[in-house]
């Protein structure tokens, strides 16, 4: 127990301490995204720009397997670390066992669903004659390996919770690896084309996975599988905390679609391929924000659920000095570096690199914006308030984003598509302080 709840009172707690948690987090979070991106770069400079668009319109499919992972991820280790700090390990044990079968169940359940039906699916995700081969393959690999997916994230969570988030950190380094390895190996060198990157990234979580058996079997400190003493109501509570990151990728599941088929109104496949560029770029930015947020999220929970309201204050103001700096420094940073980093993906003479490298500087005008609100979010969730938390998602995510999405583009064309995104931010920031202010408010009370 000493091992995993760092602070019992406000005087202990030292910002080097907090980063034990936070960098490894981040780093989890970089390397997670290494999954999808590392595909994109081998997959558009070996096999082409149309296979890249192909991987855009399958992800979200990935998406869902991703929330119903991180519904019971991000919800049940919440919970267990509030449980943890109020001493009830037992308790918290039944967390950890009820969100993973339950995740495992409804995971296989859905991918089952989608294979049986892939074809129109597809065709409504966007797929054209010209991608539908390879939207089959790729999704094919990933439907297959969706026990892993879950698992894997799963496991890294809990890990994290259970005072190791060094290991939990290694176990995406290991898959990150072994992912940009195989994805040299089989697209690169064997030229497998997309179902070699599908399988490198299928392979690198088979790795995380079982690294993540690994520690549960040989190397646990509180966390152990039990069958005893499992109800549906620590399971609806495990979901309930965890909505917001559930209708986080359900709603980036969505505007995906509505991302891609405003794009091909007023660019064509370039406009998907650009989309994607854009969509694996900002995971590097979110994946910061998210990095630091999740880093925070155990020792807040284990404090709130102790009742040390001052360990909280003190955590949440690092929060806020690191939230009022990062997102002018990444925002510049992003501005700036745009053609680098495009160029990773599209050759800069193509029509591709100039959509991309123009919408990303204009989408990432969100970043100034974005990280107090996903801070807010999971914040609510570490607090064991995850409709307070699903509120905010939802508005940031899909709601707002959708509605900018509908407007805008009649306004500014493919500018608007871009703009969507910031002017979705701005007023999600609004709804989210405001939130904040209300409820710390009743909780003086």
């Amino acid at each position: 127990m000493e091992k995993t709840l760092i602070f019992s009172s406000a005087s202990e707690v030292r910002f080097r301490a907090v980063l034990r948690f936070i960098v490894p987090t981040y780093l989890t979070s970089l390397f997670n995204t290494l999954y999808t991106i590392v595909d994109g770069i081998f997959v558009s400079s070996y096999v082409g720009t149309n296979a890249l668009a192909a991987i855009n319109i399958v992800y979200p499919i990935v998406n869902v397997l991703y929330g119903i992972a991180l519904i019971f991820a991000t919800g049940g280790s919440a919970v267990a670390a509030l449980l943890i700090g109020s001493r009830r390990e037992e308790e918290a044990n039944r967390a950890f066992s009820v969100s993973l079968i339950c995740s495992l169940l409804l995971g296989c359940g859905i991918s089952l669903l989608f294979g049986l039906n892939l074809s129109p699916v597809l065709d409504w995700l966007g797929a054209t004659p010209a991608t539908m081969a390879d939207c089959q393959t790729y999704a094919i690999w990933w439907l297959m390996g969706a026990p892993l997916v879950i698992g894997k994230e799963l496991f890294t969570y809990f890990i994290r919770v259970d005072g190791a988030p060094t290991y939990s950190f290694l176990t995406a380094l290991a898959g990150g690896i072994c992912n940009i390895v195989l994805d040299y190996l089989l697209v690169a060198r064997l030229d497998m084309g997309i179902q070699g990157a599908a399988a490198a990234t299928i392979l690198g979580l088979l790795l995380s996975f079982c690294m993540g058996i690994f520690y549960f079997a040989a190397r646990k400190k509180i966390f152990r599988f039990t069958t005893r003493g499992l109800t549906a109501s620590l399971a609806s509570r495990c979901m309930v905390n965890g909505v917001s990151e559930c209708v986080n990728q359900l709603a980036i599941a969505i505007t995906t679609v509505v991302f891609n088929r405003t794009a091909m109104v007023f660019a064509g496949e370039d406009g998907i391929a650009a989309v994607s560029i854009i969509m694996y770029l900002q995971f590097l930015v979110i994946g910061i924000y998210f990095g630091f947020s999740m880093g925070i999220a155990p020792p807040l929970g284990y404090a709130y659920g102790d009742g040390q309201r001052d360990v909280c204050r003190v955590l949440e103001s690092y929060a806020r000095r690191f939230f009022t700096v990062a997102p002018f420094v990444l925002y510049a940073m992003t501005y700036f570096l745009a053609p680098l980093g495009v160029s990773f993906f599209a050759q800069p003479q193509s029509s591709v690199y100039t959509l991309a490298v123009s919408g990303m500087r204009l989408y990432g005008l969100g970043f100034l914006f974005s990280g107090i609100s996903i801070f807010c979010a999971i914040r609510f969730m570490a607090y064991g308030k995850g409709h307070l938390s699903g509120i905010i998602t939802f508005l940031r995510s899909f709601a707002l984003l959708l509605l900018f999405l509908t407007l805008l583009p009649k306004l500014l064309e493919l500018n608007g598509v871009w703009l969507a995104v910031p002017f979705a931010e701005i007023l999600t920031l609004l709804v989210a302080l405001g939130i904040t202010y209300f409820d710390e408010k009743r909780e003086e009370k």
